[in-house]
């Protein structure tokens, strides 16, 4: 909803503007245009009821979106928040496909006023604001931060300085966390497929407590192994690492950390290392209610590190489930006994993460120093193939057959050396870029069966049986990855593998809404606009469908259908190719 200023007839004033939509709008309308306008109106009701509450005014209401102003910050975030909340509550006895949620944005800006409606710089702030909210929730702008620090009970994460379209300076964003009033406690109340139903629990980013920020590997060395143990014993889902720590470095209210992350129960600690001795805090609390249910804090010299690790699982799994007997509980395994070789790989690991073409060059230099110090040690190799497959995707690979030859060669490796989850998630994303979906398939599968909890074997095996032309089953898999991981920094991934399963399954809307969604959560990349340009032509929507195709030639001007059909499968290409010929694609 973007405000273009008037001529000098207008008054300005400084305000408070909140922008809201409705996410997946258009999915909504596909499924049942009748039963989503009524579910349109109320929630319009509702916006507009709390507008009023709140001392606002409801500026303009078109379509499924919403502009409102305030004359404080104050007003408008509280009102925002109890906007969500209410909704939440209807929400909660909807089926997923059927929820309406808003995506709301809020800015503090000088807008030009006329006839009763706004214009501006900030109207358009605020809608790109809102656009970076996550369904269901809130983002605002760093000035709308200073005025309500304090002032309202919500806690807002930095998601730094961002390039919001068509606004020339850039704006520092934050995102909006708070409790709940009504609706579910936790999010454990949402299953993760194939666990019975049974709670998750959530193991957040340890505190690396000491002077030596280079020690930082260790503490989330640590937390790795644990997530993994945990995982290993299939009692349970576990929660990803990539969700669990983005909480990272800021005090957590555990009761909103669990909400978050769909979790009951949730670990913390703190990891120091002092010479030759490592010192680890670790607690285990109950997220309905913040009680602890356990605590323990452990002395142990280094070389007792991998023991000791073994001890507090078994004891976690104790706590959360009593039943359990020792002796059917499936230790983890241990591929190395040497405490450098770990050590070299989790550094490796740590850089891998940070997903910079420096960073990577650094990780494969510690992979390679563990696989030295232990020749035995898989999980070396299964690091090395992985940064080769994430230097093709980056595409900086100065010869492409030669990092696949290389990513295979490392993994095949890692297999033989170490039959374990890790390994055959290195396969399975080396077949996957050789467009080997077959064999991509069953390296996943492998990798679940050992580790149930893996959200990047789920989001690999749902983009593999995609790619096999079974989109139907790549979502579900895809959908139980985002339940893993819910808060996954590249959940943007997630969401375009999830459009292309509905694209290809012909649900053209929901394609649509998910590549908006992706290309909102992450970096502007040419796949991305090509699923939203062939969705959108499928729509009927073709003025559209050619603006993402002109962004698309923007950012691979070299691209062609023959290419494509290269490094994609059939089920994939062939159905993109013809959509793309339909919104007016010309090369070759």
């Amino acid at each position: 909803m973007e405000a273009s200023v008037p001529g000098s007839a207008a008054r300005r004033r400084l305000v408070a503007v909140l922008s809201a939509d409705v996410a997946g709008y258009s999915r909504l309308v596909a499924q049942d245009d009748a039963g989503t306008l009524v579910q349109l109106v109320e929630c319009r009701s509702v916006v507009t009821g709390y507008v009023r509450q709140h001392r606002g005014r409801v500026v303009d209401a078109v379509g499924d979106a919403l502009l409102a102003e305030f004359a404080s910050a104050v007003d408008a975030v509280a009102g925002a928040i109890a906007i969500q909340d209410e909704l939440a509550r209807r929400n909660a006895s909807v089926p997923a496909e059927r929820k309406m949620e808003l995506r709301v944005g809020v800015h503090l800006g000088d807008v030009a006023v006329a006839g009763g409606e706004l214009y501006g710089n900030a109207v358009n702030v605020a809608a790109r604001l809102q656009a970076l909210a996550a369904p269901g929730g809130i983002c605002i702008s760093e000035d709308v931060r200073h005025q309500v620090s304090g002032r309202v009970p919500a806690e807002a994460v930095d998601l730094g300085e961002q390039n919001l379209k068509n606004i020339p300076e850039r704006v520092r964003a934050y995102r909006l966390h708070w409790s709940a009033s009504a609706g579910p406690a936790t999010g454990a109340a949402v299953p993760v497929p194939g666990f019975s139903g049974r709670p998750a629990i959530a193991v957040l980013a340890f505190d690396a407590l000491g002077a030596d920020p280079e020690q930082a590997f260790l503490a989330d060395g640590v937390v790795e192994d644990l997530i993994t143990r945990l995982s290993a014993l299939r009692l349970f889902p576990v929660i990803a690492r990539n969700s669990s720590f983005v909480y990272r470095g800021r005090a957590v209210d555990v009761r909103q950390a669990g909400h978050e992350l769909g979790a009951r129960y949730v670990v913390e600690g703190s990891v120091r290392r002092a010479g030759e001795r490592i010192r680890i805090s670790a607690q285990l609390i109950d997220a309905t209610t913040g009680h602890h249910v356990w605590a323990q804090h452990y002395d142990r010299a280094l070389s007792d590190l991998f023991s000791l690790q073994d001890e507090i699982v078994d004891t976690l799994a104790g706590a959360i489930e009593p039943e359990v007997v020792r002796s059917e509980q499936q230790k983890a395994l241990r591929p190395t006994t040497s405490f450098d070789a770990w050590c070299a790989f989790q550094r490796g690991w740590w850089h891998l993460e940070k997903l910079t073409k420096g960073d990577l060059v650094e990780a494969r230099r510690f992979f390679q120093e563990a696989a030295e110090l232990d020749p035995r040690f898989g999980p070396a190799r299964s690091g090395l193939a992985v940064s080769h497959i994430y230097e093709l995707i980056s595409q900086w690979s100065d010869s492409p057959a030669h990092s696949l030859a290389a990513a295979f060669r490392a993994a095949g490796e890692a297999v033989s050396l170490e039959d374990d989850w890790l390994a055959h998630v290195a396969m399975g994303m080396t077949c996957s870029f050789a467009r080997q979906p077959e064999r991509a398939v069953a390296a996943f599968e492998h990798a679940l069966a050992e580790n149930p909890s893996s959200a990047v074997a789920c989001h690999g095996l749902g983009f593999a049986l995609t790619s096999l032309g079974q989109p139907r089953e790549g979502a579900a898999m895809t959908e139980k990855a985002i339940r893993l991981s819910p808060r996954d920094p590249r959940m943007h991934e997630f969401l375009f593998n999830l459009g292309m399963a509905r694209f290809v399954a012909g649900r053209h809307a929901d394609a649509a809404d998910l590549a908006r969604r992706s290309l909102e959560g992450g970096a502007d990349l040419p796949r991305r606009y090509r699923l939203l340009a062939a969705a959108l032509a499928e729509l009927g929507e073709l003025e559209a469908a050619r603006g993402a195709l002109a962004e698309m030639a923007r950012l691979e001007p070299q691209f062609s259908l023959e290419a494509m059909r290269r490094y994609v499968s059939p089920a994939i290409a062939e159905p993109l190719a013809a959509s793309l010929c339909k919104a007016g694609w010309q090369g070759p």
